[in-house]
């Protein structure tokens, strides 16, 4: 006989795994029944008769519950492991929380060293990841957003917000306030508002309820932000706001985008689902709804002793976007705000120049790709401003932005003469004399680089491409929809696709817009890519070159980080200009319809667009493997990546993405002979 499989005892269901209810506690517990068999007893142990006279009268329910008896120990070891694992994560997080507040702190030293008179207080915050929704990648657009109403709830908002998350972040502000306060700096906040609120507050306050504010095409659920004409949702808001400043009184900057990212203003033209609101308010001025609202919240903080200022800006329009202030009532809406109130740069009542908390410094270029500042060559800029603040970036570029401006910090940067004067200067500081002249040409090409990838930005076209519709991590095959969910785990629940199997197929279906759709666009894309990657390949020879001339180890090292990170930017840009090609080709393939021959005659040779096809794929293929190669040759950062799998998100690449890079290629190599179900294939 063989050996004879257990079932589990009575009563147990597959939920009590876990398996829905409770991930991570219990999961594939219903295999670990499967390892638990009872076996024929061998026959040397036999010998006792009392023994099978035992065995024999055992009821098939003793069984079930020795067998339950046995699980036991497993089933606590489980919650045991669990509890550990909530145990390392909940450390994971106060660490990560002690480091990011050393960081800040850092940046506000060096902040002060740099005279700058602010600091945003509102970057880096945790997610609102209460607000995600697996089936919906909409709310990815809001949920890194500083929102006044769910960090400082009112009594009325808080049964509706995660408190757990609102205890969080408004103890992060509040060290982050006090670190401000100590070495004498200002706090500014970045937002988008009026904010986007749980649908079961609308459903309880069905009065509150203001414009739908996401993007049709981009979400699976609809949103809403509140009616701010209705005197309670201002109520809400000014108390929300001198919460805000009772927790952290060094806020005095307030920036406000409108219109865009889970915000928007009742019967706003610009509203992404088209004009809508409250229709009790249909009639009511946009002037005064706007400067109403804001004027609402200069006065919560006077209320409180404190005098901010608030600078609102909507999306600002592409082409095909609707505006949404005309001039005329941009006018009318400036005459009727107060000093240290502003819309799109123009501030009440006289309409002047708004003179806000400008900023210096950069946060790096060509992301997902950290740690490479390009200085600017373009000539501008006057005088400094009487409110600064810096952007240091993150720590792998702190350093350089922070000796990049102490050294220019009050030297000539007018002209392009003066700023390639002055950069130049730096350079040598950096580099020494007799390489200044390479690093200064390899910010110039770097600016090239920037220049010509503007044409394809839609958004960043390297963030757009390999984060938000994850060409790093996507294979390229010819049947996209035949994939197996194994196959697709590392990219399509990621994918920024609010739309059906169709469109998620689609390598330049990126949020809707299919920029790069089609064949001129194949070739627009490809001319770009073309003019592009000899620019970056030269920064990377000239800091090549800057390596092998520095004189110690730790210099050597940088640059040659420098270089990696380079290296990095150059295969993001060939993937990404196979990924269009390819579409490209495919479609058009598709759309003639034409039906292979089964059986070809001798002689026939390889289609030029099959030819095509399979060179874009082993291209991309080969591209993948030196992009792997790299990412594992050092453990200093090239991209930038979360810090657990958990961490990973539409926004963010996933820490183990070598992983991912390594199955994606293994996928296409798997479906080579797909393509003999496109074309003839040669028989030569």
């Amino acid at each position: 006989m063989g050996d004879q499989e257990q079932g589990p005892p009575e009563g147990f269901k597959e939920n009590d795994c876990g398996a829905k209810n409770t991930p991570g506690i219990f999961e594939g517990c219903r295999a670990g029944w499967r390892r638990f068999r009872w076996r024929r007893p061998r026959r040397r142990y036999s010998s006792s008769g009392r023994w099978r006279r035992v065995m024999k009268d055992l009821s098939l329910n003793t069984m079930k519950k020795m067998h339950f008896l046995l699980m036991v120990p497993m089933l606590t070891m489980g919650l045991v492991a669990a509890s550990s694992d909530a145990q390392t994560a909940a450390a994971r997080g106060v660490t990560q929380q002690a480091a990011d507040l050393a960081l800040f702190e850092r940046k506000a030293a060096l902040s002060k060293e740099l005279g700058a008179t602010h600091m945003l207080v509102t970057e880096g915050l945790p997610l609102a990841t209460w607000e995600m929704d697996a089936s919906d990648p909409y709310p990815m657009w809001f949920v890194h957003h500083a929102g006044l109403l769910t960090i400082f709830p009112p009594e009325e908002l808080q049964p509706y917000v995660d408190a757990k998350y609102s205890a969080e972040v408004s103890g992060i502000l509040q060290q982050r306030c006090e670190v401000l306060g100590k070495v004498g700096l200002k706090g500014v906040w970045n937002a988008n508002e009026p904010e986007v609120l749980p649908e079961a507050f609308f459903t309880a306050h069905p009065e509150l309820r203001g414009p739908r504010i996401d993007q049709p095409n981009r979400s699976r659920t609809v949103y809403f932000a509140p009616s701010v004409d209705e005197p309670e949702t201002l109520r809400i808001y000014r108390e929300s706001m001198q919460r805000l400043l009772k927790a952290c009184p060094e806020v005095e900057q307030f920036n406000w985008v409108t219109i865009d990212a889970g915000s928007g203003f009742d019967w706003a033209p610009s509203l992404y689902p088209g004009i809508n609101g409250n229709s009790n308010y249909k009639d009511r001025p946009m002037s005064d709804r706007v400067t109403g609202f804001l004027i609402n919240a200069q006065q919560a903080a006077r209320e409180t002793g404190h005098e901010i200022q608030i600078s609102l800006n909507p999306i600002t329009a592409r082409q095909w976007m609707v505006p949404t202030f005309s001039a005329d009532l941009l006018d009318s809406l400036v005459r009727k705000l107060p000093r240290g109130l502003a819309v799109e740069g123009r501030e009440g009542p006289d309409g002047r120049a708004y003179a806000g908390v400008s900023q210096e410094g950069g946060a790096g270029a060509f992301y997902p790709v950290v740690g490479i500042v390009v200085p600017s060559l373009s000539s501008g800029g006057g005088a400094a401003a009487a409110r600064r603040m810096i952007n240091f970036g993150d720590a792998t570029t702190i350093d350089f932005n922070d000796r990049l401006l102490k050294f220019t910090a009050g030297k000539p940067m007018r002209t392009l003469a003066e700023r390639v004067t002055t950069l130049r200067a730096f350079a040598a500081s950096e580099v020494g004399e007799g390489q200044a002249d390479n690093l200064v040409d390899v910010w110039s090409a770097l600016n090239d680089v920037q220049q010509n990838l503007q044409v394809l930005d839609f958004g960043s076209m390297l963030r757009m491409g390999h984060v938000l519709n994850r060409w790093i991590t996507r294979p390229m095959v010819p049947f996209p929809e035949n994939l197996t969910a194994a196959e697709t785990k590392d990219y399509r629940p990621f994918l920024f696709q609010a739309k059906g199997d169709e469109q998620a197929s689609d390598l330049i279906d990126i949020q809707a817009m299919r920029m790069y759709e089609g064949w001129g666009a194949r070739m627009l894309f490809q001319r770009t890519i073309e003019i592009t990657l000899p620019r970056a390949r030269r920064a990377m020879s000239l800091v090549e070159g800057i390596q092998s001339a520095a004189k110690d180890d730790a210099t050597k090292k940088q640059w040659e980080m420098m270089g990696k990170r380079l290296q990095a930017v150059i295969y993001l840009l060939q993937s990404a200009d196979d990924m269009v090609e390819y579409q490209a080709q495919l479609d058009r393939v598709k759309a003639m319809g034409a039906k292979p021959d089964a059986n070809p005659v001798l002689g026939v040779q390889s289609g030029w667009d099959r030819t095509d096809l399979m060179q874009l794929a082993r291209r991309e293929i080969d591209t993948m493997v030196d992009l792997n190669r790299l990412l594992q040759s050092t453990k200093e950062p090239i991209l930038d990546l979360a810090p657990t799998p958990t961490d990973e998100t539409v926004m963010r690449l996933g820490p183990n993405i070598t992983a991912q890079i390594k199955h994606k290629i293994d996928v296409m190599n798997a479906h080579w002979r797909d393509y003999d179900r496109l074309f003839t294939a040669p028989n030569p």
